[in-house]
């Protein structure tokens, strides 16, 4: 399954860049604005945590907005702590979905420890590679075409929903390689 492709980068010199394909790309900004009939989307920033949950929920922007506000202790216009307040919202229903840890990535055994308890430690390690390694946001929608994940990088949220990357515009090309640090399905 290819899920994604090389395009020309530039008008007057023959680079190219590797992206994701339209089918496995979707703006959640844009997804954002058409959920929220409030509006409530275009007056906020730093919200990826929430778009990436709207969409993993499959719920309203507003819906979405309030669940990440009360479990994740996020303030308006600010962005949230999942690192900290992640276990606030493991094992909760919302909109009939239950939502789970997957695992953190290999070497971030703090994060596995925190967010799943010292007893339920679980590491997200692709199973291509015999050491321990960690998922690019790539090569985890290629292990997991089907399911409904918010993905934890570096400092941002994403979702991935039946094989479909949902992030930011600039994410279709330059989010390939980010290495997934932990993450959540929705079931």
């Amino acid at each position: 399954m290819m899920i994604t492709e090389k395009v020309k980068a530039s008008l007057f010199r023959e680079v190219y860049r590797e992206q994701f394909t339209n089918d496995h790309f979707q703006d959640y900004n844009a997804i954002a604005r058409e959920r929220s009939k409030s509006g409530l989307a275009q007056r906020e920033n730093n919200d990826c945590v929430v778009k990436s949950f709207m969409c993993a929920l499959d719920c309203t922007y507003e819906q979405a907005h309030a669940y990440i506000k009360k479990e994740m202790k996020r303030e308006d216009r600010k962005g949230t702590f999942t690192y900290v307040f992640a276990k606030n919202v493991i094992g909760k229903t919302k909109n009939g979905k239950r939502i789970t840890f997957i695992g953190a990535h290999p070497s971030k055994e703090y994060m596995q420890k925190n967010i799943a308890g010292n007893k339920n430690k679980k590491v997200l390690a692709n199973p291509k590679y015999k050491k321990p390694t960690g998922f690019t946001l790539k090569s985890f929608i290629e292990n997991n075409p089907v399911g409904r994940f918010v993905l934890i990088v570096e400092g941002h949220a994403v979702a991935c929903i039946n094989g479909v990357l949902h992030g930011n515009s600039n994410e279709k090309y330059q989010g390939l390689y980010r290495s997934v640090w932990y993450g959540f399905e929705m079931k």
